[in-house]
């Protein structure tokens, strides 16, 4: 059970995403080896991830570029609750046996269980810049699917096999599909270099819910339930540079939007009263700030998000995000790059990241990163870039 739990939640984050065509959130081998830490470090083709003012900057050599691929997974698995959950299921097992040492299965797993949290994202994305010093412009498509999985643990009785036959564990969805274009340009107001862009995008929005009873609950089972929507909203940016020092601002998902989820009906087998589980996400604005000391060789940035996102509504897993990271430059054809990432609001854990790239005659690029935190989390993403 514990091999297809683990090959659920990986195919749970596949078909969602499968089923949507662009994405919420960046999937960048370069920026995410600098903990993500995009708002004023990314490149002209990149940018419209992260900040759609970063499309005019760029170098005399910049004629088009070219992202794709582009793709990453993160799974952060607090406290266990894969371990817990097969613990409790594999109690049933055993009771079902004429076992009695599942009873004492049961009671652990559900003791351990309360308070986990399981959480998942995966996107991929594209995207097509065109500089010029007129107008510069940035086609991209981007699809993602974020979720979290809690367990409803019934505490109001001491016998564990009615706690057990009283606990539900639930799985929440959302896919994000975006697409749309950045316009940026340069400007020299009052003696001082500034980028501003805007980038109008057309989202689609795909949800699941899912919940079951610990003893039957079944990542298998997560798109039981969804809703689907669509709407239009728009990121905005600037950047104020000078000499190697940028300092930037961005604002994503301006339009605020409210997105339900299905009520899902559980019926409990033990004393306690059956219950109706429904979820409501907020996509609200998010505001981001930040700064980047920038030279041919060696690139130390920092990111910090001004407002926290509540995301699932009633759920704890709002967010808000400081990111740091740095990059050195061997000769134009090698880049190491580290980070961190610190999540000002608690749900997640503290992690660090870093990477690799490759630019044979800088035009072709291949961008590694990964994620680590030592409790809980880990993470990949990988993408290829062109120069033309």
């Amino acid at each position: 059970m514990k091999q297809w739990i683990k090959i659920g939640l990986l195919s749970c984050a596949t078909v969602a995403s499968s089923q949507v065509s662009a994405t919420n959130f960046s999937v960048d081998g370069r920026i995410d080896a600098m903990g993500g830490a995009g708002t004023a470090a990314a490149d002209y083709l990149t940018g419209v991830f992260y900040n759609p003012a970063l499309v005019a900057i760029y170098s005399r050599k910049d004629d088009a570029g070219l992202l794709l691929p582009s793709a990453g997974l993160q799974v952060m698995d607090q406290g266990g609750m894969v371990d817990d959950v097969d613990q409790v299921q594999k109690g049933f097992s055993k009771l079902a046996n004429s076992d009695p040492s599942g009873a004492a299965d049961i009671e652990n797993g559900l003791r351990n269980l309360n308070g986990d949290a399981l959480s998942f994202s995966m996107g991929a994305g594209m995207a097509v810049a065109i500089p010029n010093r007129y107008l510069s412009m940035a086609f991209y498509g981007k699809t993602s699917v974020e979720g979290i999985t809690l367990p409803d643990v019934y505490t109001s009785t001491a016998d564990p096999i009615d706690m057990a036959d009283g606990t539900a564990v639930g799985t929440v969805a959302l896919g994000l599909a975006e697409a749309g274009v950045a316009f940026a340009g340069y400007t020299n107001f009052l003696g001082q270099n500034i980028t501003i862009g805007v980038t109008p995008k057309i989202q689609s929005y795909l949800t699941y819910t899912y919940v079951e009873t610990v003893e039957k609950f079944d990542f298998k089972d997560f798109d039981k339930n969804k809703t689907t929507d669509n709407s239009f909203n728009v990121d905005v940016g600037a950047v104020w540079f000078y000499g190697p020092w940028r300092f930037a601002a961005a604002g994503k998902n301006l339009i605020k939007n409210e997105i339900e989820t299905k009520e899902v009906f559980v019926n409990f087998n033990g004393t306690r009263a059956s219950k109706t589980y429904k979820y409501n996400y907020e996509l609200t604005p998010t505001y981001t700030a930040g700064v980047a000391f920038m030279t041919n060789y060696f690139i130390v940035t920092a990111d910090l998000d001004l407002n926290e996102q509540e995301r699932f509504v009633g759920l704890d897993d709002n967010v808000q995000m400081f990111r740091a990271g740095a990059e050195i430059d061997l000769l134009y054809q090698i880049q190491l790059r580290g980070g961190f990432k610190k999540d000002l609001a608690g749900t997640y854990d503290d992690a660090f990241t870093a990477g690799i790239g490759f630019s044979p005659l800088n035009m072709f690029h291949f961008d590694l990163a990964a994620i680590y935190s030592v409790d809980s989390t880990y993470g990949v993403s990988v993408n290829m870039a062109y120069e033309y």
